[in-house]
């Protein structure tokens, strides 16, 4: 059996995934959820979803368990991975960087993402970096 793809998961990919229900991030959530890759986060990626998912529930008037009851999914079905913490000046926008180093540590990884300071890259370290459409695409044709 193939060692399950690892997938980094950017936070506006879980922000759009599970606020919006439709498109590419919850096309790529409802794949994670039927198994078809691992996703792996490191301490500084979860602080981050963990606030900024509270956060935009709330902003968008989701029901108040939602990001709870996500929350309590992904702790229980993603990957946590010991950060590196070699990656540092990559990105134009240096908050970004974690999301380079949490692919680094997770080995074999992808990182889907719809953050164009992340997406010009294209890939690191031969790390691809792709938008939740193409990542999503890329599963279905393979």
């Amino acid at each position: 059996m193939p060692a399950p793809l690892h997938v980094v998961l950017d936070t506006n990919v879980w922000i759009s995934g599970i606020s919006f229900r439709r498109g590419a991030p919850a096309r790529v959530l409802m794949m994670w959820r039927n198994g078809r890759f691992q996703v792996i986060f490191t301490p500084s990626t979860q602080v981050e979803l963990t606030a900024q998912l509270r956060q935009k529930t709330v902003k968008f008037g989701a029901p108040p368990d939602l990001a709870e009851q996500w929350l309590a999914y992904i702790e229980s079905y993603a990957q946590h991975v010991p950060a590196q913490n070699n990656v540092s000046g990559i990105c134009r926008d240096p908050k970004d960087d974690q999301f380079l180093d949490t692919a680094v540590s997770g080995q074999d990884a992808y990182l889907v993402t719809g953050d164009k300071d992340l997406l010009v890259l294209t890939a690191y370290q031969n790390i691809p970096i792709l938008a939740p459409r193409a990542f999503a695409d890329l599963l279905e044709a393979g």
